[in-house]
């Protein structure tokens, strides 16, 4: 019996001693309330940073690992906050991203995406959990209250009227041939009522878009020979030819707007998503301090400063 004791007791030591070999190599790296960011995870985490970031410099990547520390201590303490909400993400709700995922995705480009994103099919799944997990707790923590009033709008719109201040701009069209002759027999179908579309794909020589679509300008974004003729033509007029560099150009205004300030009515819109961004900031980082507090951190610097990619 004592032997067998011995033998058990002995068992049990040698698991304790293999178990605290294996936390010697593999330590504890960063602590957020219960869980543990182990030393090989966060090498692989930083490695994929380097590659997304397309960082080669080891000197650079150590400055950087203060930045990946704090994103992985954010999704901690967002993961933590989701298990006490009882915040979840189904199977079904995995396999239908899973399949959106692979669906027109060839051999070529997965490979890409499970070397960049993921390791394996079973990492990209726990990977798309998480992302949901944490999206789905900032949705519920953060985004639910946000609203913006018509009068916190207009409010805004009058305080910050250089914002909304814009010079003259043109919608510009052209057809560009590189052969003078061309380019007269393109006016000259132009003016008789062929339209632009047409002349483009006959004469045209850009490997822009075959509709001659060119963009829309504001005054500084062009050439100094070109800008002087588009902002003088009046709208839905052609120019006469223009000799480039390039070649030669028949440029079409078809709209034109005066230098102001945009209408209210217009700029509601994106003054809504400044203000809801600002305050999704501002929600965002309360969240994240209070989260702090309520959860302990622990990040071990002397093991995180050792990693290094090139191991």
């Amino acid at each position: 019996m004592f032997i067998k004791r011995c033998v058990i007791y002995s068992t049990v030591l040698l698991s304790l001693l293999v178990s605290a070999c294996e936390r010697e190599r593999n330590p504890c790296v960063i602590k957020v309330g219960d869980a543990c960011i182990e030393k090989t995870v966060f090498k692989v985490r930083l490695e994929r940073f380097a590659e997304e970031s397309l960082i080669s410099s080891e000197d650079m990547l150590h400055r950087m690992k203060a930045v990946l520390v704090d994103n992985i201590v954010e999704e901690q303490l967002i993961l933590q906050h989701a298990l006490t909400g009882y915040i979840t993400v189904s199977d079904k709700e995995i396999d239908i991203a899973m399949k959106g995922i692979m669906d027109g995705t060839d051999k070529k480009d997965l490979e890409a995406i499970l070397t960049e994103e993921s390791r394996s099919i079973d990492d990209m799944r726990d990977f798309i959990r998480t992302r949901a997990i944490i999206n789905r707790t900032i949705e519920k923590a953060v985004k639910t209250d946000i609203s913006i009033s018509p009068d916190k709008i207009k409010q805004y719109y009058e305080q910050h009227e250089t914002e909304f201040y814009r010079p003259s701009s043109v919608e510009l069209y052209h057809v560009f041939v590189k052969d003078k002759y061309k380019a007269k027999e393109a006016l000259v179908m132009l003016r008789s009522g062929v339209s632009l579309e047409q002349v483009v794909k006959r004469y045209g020589e850009s490997p822009e878009d075959s509709s001659g679509f060119m963009g829309v300008f504001v005054k500084g974004d062009l050439p100094k020979e070109v800008e002087d003729v588009v902002f003088s033509i009046p709208e839905r007029r052609y120019s006469e030819i223009i000799n480039t560099i390039r070649g030669y150009h028949i440029f079409y205004v078809a709209k034109r707007s005066e230098p102001g300030k945009l209408p209210l009515i217009h700029a509601a819109d994106e003054i809504r998503y400044k203000l809801s961004d600002k305050i999704f900031e501002d929600n965002y980082a309360a969240f994240i301090e209070g989260l702090k507090k309520e959860y302990s951190i622990e990040v071990n610097w002397d093991e995180i400063n050792a990693v290094s990619v090139k191991e």
